[in-house]
């Protein structure tokens, strides 16, 4: 917390600057939750495929984040330190001062459309970030909790025409600050942004590394597709998650992901939205067990502010398998949770 302290004091001159130059912007981002699971775990943690709101029977933060961007018309530059559940889950086998960052970019323009970046930044893969505003769901899918949400490395991006675009990273492997060993490797992506009609988004990304600790170990091949549809006061989302992974000493594993959601605007202020997700990982390729879960769920958000929204949201688990522990070393095959949030944007 002191660093954050920190960070604010040495930022404040920089908001002065901005103010006479108009090249730096600030923002900052807030939720707060209270979520109830309805198997109440002993160690109030929710199932361990969850990295976003994990406390059960707990007022808790999410994620409290603050930013600042800088740019001109050939550099540009990001600057975002967090705090919440998002940072200590998502980034709990980091070093410590990496825990903080949220992202932390600079970028050169080597061409009109052509950016490269290099640094800590959201990764290329999905339609869901940290940011729970910006997503229709309060909770983040499965799909989203198990790929990467950040990437860290270089980024060349390029602009092909007001539709389409595409992204090319090289990473320091799938959601890491540092290589977890010396001889991991590099990683790679790819993605393609194509908006063909007002309102339509088709979305191709994949990522290729080696996640092992020996040389072509465990050579990692993940594909993500996702399209989104907004006509009106509706809203439809379709997502699909497929990788596989192999080495020279076993057989090739796979996992795959799936998730469809339904939204609508009922006047203003409220929307409502419902979420049908399924996620297969048999071989514990992602997750820390092999299992299969199918999950619904449904929230309601009310902006009570421009800049103010409050959520709730009812999520339930089915396993193929009692995964999901229950009061006196018990197990169950389904897992349900109550979930409400409020955050801040500005």
């Amino acid at each position: 917390m002191r660093k954050v302290l920190l960070y604010l004091f040495l930022l404040s001159p920089l908001l002065s600057v901005a103010q006479e130059h108009g090249k730096f912007t600030f923002s900052g981002y807030l939720e707060t939750y209270y979520s109830y699971d309805f198997n109440q775990p002993a160690d109030h943690l929710r199932p361990e495929f969850l990295y976003n709101f994990k406390r059960h029977n707990e007022f808790s933060v999410n994620l409290a984040l603050l930013q600042a961007s800088y740019q001109e018309d050939n550099i540009r530059a990001t600057l975002g330190l967090m705090v919440g559940n998002y940072a200590q889950f998502n980034l709990a086998d980091e070093p410590q001062w990496a825990q903080l960052v949220y992202e932390a970019s600079v970028g050169f323009k080597l061409l009109d459309k052509l950016w490269l970046d290099i640094g800590i930044m959201p990764s290329h893969i999905g339609f869901e970030s940290a940011i729970g505003a910006d997503c229709w769901h309060l909770s983040r899918s499965l799909l989203a909790e198990n790929s990467p949400y950040f990437l860290t490395g270089a980024r060349l991006s390029y602009a092909w025409s007001e539709g389409l675009d595409f992204t090319l990273w090289a990473t320091n492997g799938w959601q890491n600050v540092q290589r977890q060993s010396r001889n991991q490797g590099i990683g790679l992506g790819f993605a393609a942004n194509y908006r063909p009609v007002s309102n339509l988004e088709i979305h191709y990304a994949n990522y290729f590394g080696n996640e092992g600790v020996n040389p072509a170990s465990e050579l990692r091949f993940f594909n993500n597709f996702y399209t989104q549809y907004s006509p009106g006061k509706w809203g439809a989302t379709i997502g699909f998650d497929y990788g596989v992974q192999s080495s020279v000493f076993s057989q090739i594993n796979h996992w795959i992901g799936l998730t469809a959601s339904l939204r609508r605007d009922l006047g203003e202020k409220f929307k409502l939205a419902g979420r049908a997700e399924y996620y297969a990982d048999q071989q514990a390729i992602i997750l820390d067990q092999g299992m299969r879960i199918s999950g619904l769920s449904t929230n309601l958000d009310y902006a009570i502010h421009p800049r103010g929204l409050v959520r709730i949201e009812l999520r339930q688990f089915f396993g193929d398998d009692s995964y999901f522990e229950l009061p006196g070393a018990k197990f169950s095959y389904g897992n349900t949770a109550l979930t409400t949030s409020f955050s801040i944007s500005f």
